[in-house]
């Protein structure tokens, strides 16, 4: 159980230290470190300075985590694993938020917006004629979860009752349930639900809205949508590669004879290369495809609507959504009430049925 655990401490700890490490190229081309900046200082000596040692005192804090992480694991048990991981997340929006604030000063002191025309440009073609979504790519993760369900359906006859539904680090059944569709299709079930929320959110990645560049908004438009195409087809790549993992879960737990070193790779592995395709889009996002084109306009300088780099709060902005300045995907406006309750309302709806699906499965 504790070589289990210390591999799965140093892949979540190499996983998280890895996406850290990335953040400056997971922003947008004017945004560092969640602070906007004119189109001629994205390479200021500053913003150099800030990414080196936010990148050094990263791994160093990382390192020295890990190691705290494992004597954790020997001493206390594998119970703590998720201690580490909390505070690599911790250190990591600590160091973000250090390279913000001086990011933010020199900004201010040096005055960079000084004469710069500020604008804002929309492109109407987006909304006339915006990225189709591939609705045909969902046959992958849906052919997945029929085979899972198919293979689950011949097995079933032949399922013991009680039947085992959770095994130790050495392969012996620990834990039993009664015989039913809820504890037999249990992982299909979970497959399923993958499969709709994943899809939902490629969905979601073609209908948001698009932060176009003013200083280059042709090359800016045909990125974006280069940018969710890609990144609407990994989604379901994802939810595929995912289910693959899964599949891997419902035949170990229906053979009742799980081999734990083969297991492991064959769950965890999808989901890391599944991870690191996600990340690949994201970060080949930033590429200019026409480095000449420049309209003369910066960015409209909106920091005063984001909190520590990562909170968007606009009451005069009646959008619902905006795009995230790290990483991908959009945030929720705080300031918009209506928008604000609304989400606060379905997350206390999904965190309901979580609890709650397990009792209901039963």
């Amino acid at each position: 159980m504790t070589t289990t655990g210390v591999v799965v401490h140093l892949v979540l700890t190499a996983l998280l230290l890895y996406l850290a490490w990335l953040t400056p190229s997971l922003s947008a081309r004017t945004v560092r470190f969640g602070v906007r900046v004119p189109d001629d200082r994205v390479d200021d000596p500053v913003v150099q300075r800030e990414t080196t040692r936010f990148r050094t005192a990263l791994l160093i804090s990382g390192v020295i985590i890990a190691a705290a992480g494992l004597g954790l694991i020997f001493t206390a048990g594998v119970a703590l694993v998720p201690a580490p991981v909390l505070a690599q997340v911790i250190v990591w929006y600590l160091l973000y938020f250090r390279a913000n604030r001086a990011i933010t000063a020199a900004k201010q002191d040096q005055n960079w917006y000084a004469g710069k025309r500020q604008g804002v440009t929309a492109d109407t073609s987006l909304r006339s004629d915006p990225p189709r979504f591939p609705w045909a790519w969902l046959l992958l993760p849906i052919l997945v979860v029929a085979v899972s369900a198919v293979l689950g359906i011949i097995r079933y006859p032949d399922l013991p009752d009680p039947m085992p539904v959770h095994f130790d680090a050495a392969g012996n059944a620990n834990r039993y349930a009664p015989k039913s569709v809820g504890s037999v299709f249990t992982v299909v079930f979970l497959q399923a639900g993958l499969t709709l929320v994943l899809g939902a959110i490629g969905v979601l990645v073609f209908r948001g809205p698009a932060d176009v560049d003013p200083s280059r908004p042709a090359a800016s438009v045909r990125a974006h949508r280069e940018f969710v195409a890609r990144l609407g087809r990994g989604f379901i790549v994802f939810a595929t590669l995912l289910d693959l993992g899964l599949l891997a879960t419902d035949w170990a737990m229906w053979s009742g004879a799980p081999q734990v070193g083969v297991l492991l790779p064959l769950t965890l592995g999808p989901v890391l290369v599944g991870i690191a395709m996600l990340v690949i889009i994201v970060v080949q996002r930033n590429r200019d495809p026409e480095p000449d084109e420049h309209t003369g306009l910066s960015h409209r300088d909106d920091d005063s609507n984001w909190i520590g780099g990562v909170l968007y709060r606009n009451p005069n902005d009646p959008s619902w959504f905006v795009q995230r300045r790290f990483g991908f995907g959009w945030t929720v406006n705080i300031g918009n009430r209506v928008a604000l309750v609304t989400c606060a309302g379905l997350t206390v709806v999904v965190l309901a049925l979580g609890l709650l699906m397990p009792l209901i499965l039963r």
